[in-house]
């Protein structure tokens, strides 16, 4: 195993990317970033709701993955962690969803799964994920993979609620800070487990640890790593457990304040 100094944790949305000033690709100054805190030999590491392959297009820039919500680990291409959702479990929750109109996407290792891909309402989600047609599958598919998180994609007021009254004794729910979807996984499982995980797994302290986030569910992760960074765009709460606030995605948040903290 290589020698690493510390581990650098990025959520995708708001963070890598943002939807909200249309950037649906990495900045340069963000992949130079990247780049050189991997000379530095700091792991870059993903650590988002996503799964793996909603991750493809930073690939190239990472060499850690903390995914769906901290479900899944992985680490130079080597499997560190992977907690499963039982399909008997996801078909009940389908059932009781089903009778409010909401759809569901089951995101696994390797691939994800929708079980509403011809509803109204799944081409926001694609819209807003810049989802790829090779992403998701229809949930009636076979052979599926291993399940580490499902998605609620939300139709009517009250979805939340009638989600988090059903199923929060089973799983840790989330929701989106801008949207009407929100992010479930088993019980025990979020990104700040995610976090102590991985640092341990390489035998760091977390105080060699580094996170960067914006929204609700990176609260976990923002409280969890040694040093916490959220951008200029951020949910509020995370503001008592933050080290520094940096800049906006599209004004080099990320590179800014990987120079403010000396890491690069």
């Amino acid at each position: 195993m290589k020698n690493y100094r510390g581990i650098v944790f990025f959520d995708y949305d708001g963070t890598l990317i943002d939807e909200v000033d249309h950037i649906f690709e990495m900045p340069d100054s963000t992949k130079e970033a990247l780049l050189r805190l991997q000379e530095n030999r700091y792991v870059t590491c993903i650590c988002s709701g996503r799964n793996k392959l909603f991750c493809e297009d930073v690939k190239d820039y990472m060499n850690g993955y903390i995914t769906t919500a901290g479900a899944y680990l992985e680490l130079d291409e080597e499997v560190v962690h992977s907690v499963e959702i039982p399909v008997s479990e996801i078909e009940k929750m389908r059932a009781l969803c089903a009778t409010r109109g909401i759809v569901m996407l089951m995101d696994g290792e390797t691939q994800t799964y929708c079980d509403g891909m011809d509803t109204d309402i799944y081409p926001f989600f694609k819209y807003v994920f810049d989802v790829r047609e090779h992403w998701v599958l229809p949930w009636d598919t076979k052979d599926k993979c291993k399940i580490n998180k499902v998605t609620f994609i939300y139709r009517n007021p009250g979805d939340h609620e009638f989600v988090t009254e059903h199923f929060s004794s089973q799983l840790e729910i989330a929701k989106h800070i801008r949207y009407e979807f929100s992010d479930a996984t088993p019980k025990g499982t979020d990104k700040g487990t995610g976090i102590r995980m991985m640092a341990d797994y390489l035998n760091l302290p977390i105080d060699a640890t580094y996170a960067f986030g914006d929204g609700d569910n990176d609260v976990s992760m923002v409280k969890t790593a040694g040093t916490s960074i959220i951008m200029g765009r951020h949910y509020e709460g995370l503001e008592p457990y933050a080290n520094l606030t940096t800049d906006l995605v599209k004004d080099d948040g990320i590179y800014n304040a990987c120079k403010k903290l000396n890491l690069i």
